[in-house]
């Protein structure tokens, strides 16, 4: 028994309940991975390999040709610096109007509600695509630049002002007091006070701003008429439709053990590989910032 009257050896013993859910667990676990597991394989496979057996496990020979082709098509490589881009400025973008507006709406300013019935109002009604086209296209004279695919887009999300109000209203309201006793305005609160208070919950927004503007295509479908200018997601999404025709541009001595297959394997680990790098370095701010951000304490 230890000081809370508890039995130690009851709390460490598994139970029938505890065994059902660790297994449903692993099952859930298999069900996400072994389908990535499925398509790393066959981007690895030689041709003849994946035609002897479509359900494969394990390769049991390697080749990188399917990776050779694709990182070796300039439009790529475009397309990674173009994305790479359109990540970045978008969380910048995102993050500075999301915050500032959702401290802002936290105060009593004039017709507060009836800015709140507008954005609410924006969550479940659009105006559509015709008029968002002629409006990035001809009002804003966006047209082949790559900010068509930023400033539209990345703009205030209500759900990640509520997400952020609801965490700053979790910060104890006596270090604000403290400042403004001190004499700091608000913009000061804001930058000493409240940002530095609320790491997790801006490591939370940052991560799906990033991963929105990452995997951003329609914009460049729409907007960028040069191959050079589109994004990542839409030069794989052209290889993917047309991985077939992608190899019939290249000489046969040259693509030797890569195959249709393969290439959109190949591709589409190629898009996901590297946002999912970030994730680990992310995962702590990531659940501390949504557990604390969804629930008011």
């Amino acid at each position: 028994m230890d000081k809370f009257g508890f039995n130690k050896s009851k709390l460490h013993k598994l139970t029938f309940g505890d065994y059902v859910i660790k297994f449903f667990l692993i099952l859930f676990a298999l069900i996400i991975v072994l389908p990535v597991w499925h398509v790393l394989v066959i981007s690895l496979v030689p041709p003849h390999v994946f035609n002897e057996n479509r359900i494969l496990l394990w390769p049991s020979e390697l080749t990188f040709e399917s990776y050779r082709i694709i990182l070796n098509n300039p439009l790529i490589r475009s397309g990674f610096q173009n994305t790479i881009f359109v990540a970045i400025a978008s969380t910048i973008y995102s993050m500075v109007l999301n915050v500032f507006f959702a401290y802002v709406m936290l105060k009593p300013i004039p017709g507060r509600r009836i800015i709140w019935v507008f954005l609410t109002f924006t969550m479940f009604f659009g105006g559509g695509i015709i008029p968002w086209f002629l409006l990035i296209a001809n009002t804003l004279n966006l047209m082949n630049s790559l900010w068509a695919m930023v400033l539209p887009s990345a703009g205030i999300s209500i759900f990640t002002v509520i997400l952020m109000q609801s965490y700053i209203r979790t910060l104890p309201s006596e270090y604000e007091e403290a400042a403004r006793i001190d004499g700091a305005g608000d913009l000061r609160v804001l930058f000493s006070i409240i940002l530095p208070l609320c790491k997790p919950m801006l490591a939370t927004l940052a991560l799906f701003a990033a991963v929105a503007g990452w995997n951003r295509w329609f914009e460049g479908l729409m907007f960028m008429q040069r191959p050079d200018g589109h994004p990542l997601q839409l030069v794989l999404r052209n290889i993917i439709q047309n991985a077939t025709l992608a190899l019939e541009g290249i000489p046969h001595s040259a693509r030797i053990g890569a195959f249709g297959e393969g290439l959109q394997m190949a591709a589409v680990l190629t898009a996901m590989l590297p946002i999912v790098c970030v994730y680990p370095f992310l995962q702590k701010y990531f659940v501390k910032g949504i557990t604390l951000g969804g629930v008011k304490g």
